[in-house]
């Protein structure tokens, strides 16, 4: 867990502090690296390559404030039918591409680029593919928040306090006589003594009970293969 909170911080840093490279001329990559994470920004510019290189269009017709038109894909060699809404800025596309993976393709960024749209409506820009992302904060078995969130209290304090004290007294004891050791030990359990008037901690199965809001079965069914 600690490397993966270290490599989303390094991740988040490089979000932030560094600008990726914009490699065209088109205005709504350039609010893609906005908002963007630099990981999806790089799916996103491929697309808005493609957009420019390979869409080409093949029919069109209108409905309304609707417009259908049909985008020839030269990379893929396939039609694509787009809908575009000018009033809402609604746009779908017979890929699915939106919908597989929370990005729009190439063959809307084309239809926006035609329509003069220059950032990507807000209505498709997907939370977890934002730079700026606000994470869900974590939970440990008690329900109590861990230190990796937005808002600390009191008790979050208090208790980082109360390591950091016993951490550096354990260091203090180092290379120190037998006797010493011993006196602290003695404190140690003189202070265990006086928390259990507020209840012993739960064992393992309690804490499970906890989490999934039942006991353990006690029918093993399922055991390990053979060899």
């Amino acid at each position: 867990m600690d490397q993966q909170r270290h490599t989303q911080k390094k991740l988040d840093n490089g979000n932030i502090h560094t600008s990726p490279k914009i490699s065209t001329h088109l205005d709504i990559e350039v609010h893609g690296a906005q908002v963007y994470s630099h990981k999806v920004l790089e799916e996103f510019q491929e697309e808005v390559k493609y957009s420019i290189d390979t869409c080409k269009i093949r029919g069109f017709s209108e409905a309304g404030s609707l417009e259908v038109t049909t985008v020839r894909d030269a990379n893929r060699d396939r039609n694509y039918q787009v809908t575009y809404c000018q009033d809402t800025f609604k746009a779908t596309c017979s890929c699915r591409m939106l919908e597989r993976k929370g990005i729009i393709c190439r063959h809307v960024i084309w239809i926006y680029s035609s329509n003069g749209v220059k950032k990507i409506p807000e209505l498709y820009v997907v939370n977890r593919w934002c730079k700026d992302e606000i994470r869900m904060k974590m939970f440990d078995y008690n329900g109590e928040a861990t230190e990796d969130v937005d808002i600390i209290d009191g008790k979050q304090i208090a208790m980082s306090v109360m390591w950091s004290e016993i951490h550096k007294t354990v260091a203090m004891l180092m290379g120190k006589l037998k006797a010493d050791v011993d006196n602290f030990s003695s404190v140690i359990r003189e202070f265990k003594e006086k928390l259990s008037l507020y209840g012993s901690p739960m064992n393992k199965q309690q804490q499970l009970k906890k989490i999934f809001g039942c006991s353990a079965s006690q029918d093993i069914t399922i055991l390990p293969p053979k060899q």
